[in-house]
């Protein structure tokens, strides 16, 4: 059976602090403080000036905020400028931009490009 996915978005707003697990169908875009872990069907957007100390299971995971835990994603993480990520993060696909701040070890599958070998 073919795993279902919800286009619908539910955001934990600035001002909301959460403990706890949250989870279900769809993405979530985290604007407050979550303490706890996530697990969606869809994306996850850590937004700027948010925070999560807790794991995140989901499609894709963006970080522009703070997260302390690990990621595993079954599509791309991205880390934006300004972010600050410590943990475990595990994607098809990874990228960091110049001026995120962090502390992670990164489990992916990729092809380095090493070029022709030289001969001596």
């Amino acid at each position: 059976m073919a795993a279902r996915h919800s286009n619908e978005q539910s955001v934990l707003g600035a001002s909301t602090r959460v403990t706890g697990r949250v989870g279900g169908e769809g993405s979530l875009r985290i604007e407050g403080q979550l303490k706890g872990d996530v697990q969606v069907t869809g994306d996850t957007e850590i937004a700027e000036g948010a925070s999560i100390e807790g794991n995140i299971s989901a499609e894709s995971v963006d970080v522009a905020g703070s997260l302390v835990g690990d990621v595993s994603a079954r599509g791309t993480v991205a880390v934006r400028a300004g972010a600050l990520v410590r943990g475990e993060l595990k994607a098809t696909e990874v990228s960091i931009e110049p001026g995120a701040r962090v502390s992670l070890r990164i489990e992916t599958e990729l092809e380095l490009d090493l070029g022709t070998p030289r001969r001596r």
